[in-house]
């Protein structure tokens, strides 16, 4: 999932400086069995101004609008290096968020099939509502299959196979929407994730903060990964980086 970079509730200038002045709208609160998630929305007060959206998650930044760049990364860097050697792909996409990744990975004309996999209603409820002038309303396109549930869950119990595997469910492996997601970044789901790849398929990982842990573990069960820093800017402008951990299944 995609984050702003601070863990807290978006507010003043942290050095008190002045800002364009702005005004928050709460669109959407829900309680799930996973904990309180909310809608929110920024709109410039002085002047005219595109509506800004954030997701967050007890109390905690998921997603936001302003993510663009990085949120289309994570497919784009999934894809290019296949996309000049194969046609009919197949991806899948483990978090649904702003819409974004799923918006890139359906770009290229050799991707076939897109299957996204997430688990929170409301989330999927506000892309279908909010979300779809963002996003060109990818999720209308004849190529995609949403299913809700849990990425792991899907993981072990599918026996599709893709080109490419797309991981946004989180702000990455040290930064967790749910703490059961760990499960996601561990060796074991590691290796299923590899097993579901055809012969040269990429596996992508966004993440907000750097994870070497992560890096070393992905490349332990690929044979190697990389790190990618992407950046962006918050809502406030500023500078961010984030990154995307890649590998590739080369050795069947």
């Amino acid at each position: 999932m995609l984050c702003s970079h601070d863990r807290s509730p978006a507010g003043g200038d942290d050095n008190g400086e002045s800002m364009v002045e702005q005004e928050k709208v709460v669109l959407a609160r829900e309680i799930t069995p996973h904990g309180e998630i909310q809608l929110q929305q920024w709109i410039e007060t002085d002047g005219p101004g595109q509506p800004v959206y954030e997701i967050i998650f007890n109390g905690v930044f998921l997603m936001a609008s302003y993510n663009e760049r990085a949120g289309k990364a994570v497919a784009t860097l999934a894809i290019d290096p296949l996309a000049g050697e194969r046609c009919a792909m197949r991806a899948l996409i483990g978090g649904l968020g702003m819409g974004y990744t799923l918006q890139a990975a359906l770009d290229y004309d050799g991707i076939q099939a897109v299957d996204v996999v997430e688990i929170e209603e409301h989330i999927i409820h506000w892309d279908q509502r909010f979300f779809g002038e963002l996003n060109n309303h990818a999720l209308s396109d004849p190529r995609v299959r949403l299913i809700q549930m849990d990425l792991r869950d899907y993981l072990f119990q599918t026996e599709e196979t893709y080109d490419a595997i797309i991981l946004d469910v989180d702000n990455g492996p040290t930064w967790l929407a749910l703490e059961s997601n760990q499960r996601l970044y561990e060796k074991p789901s590691l290796a299923r994730m590899k097993d579901l790849l055809t012969e040269g398929g990429v596996l992508t990982v966004w993440a907000a903060e750097k994870c070497p842990d992560f890096q070393k573990r992905l490349g332990e069960i690929f044979g190697q990964a990389e790190e990618i820093t992407v950046q962006e800017t918050d809502r406030r402008g500023r500078p961010a980086d984030y990154f995307i951990y890649r590998a590739r299944s080369l050795d069947g």
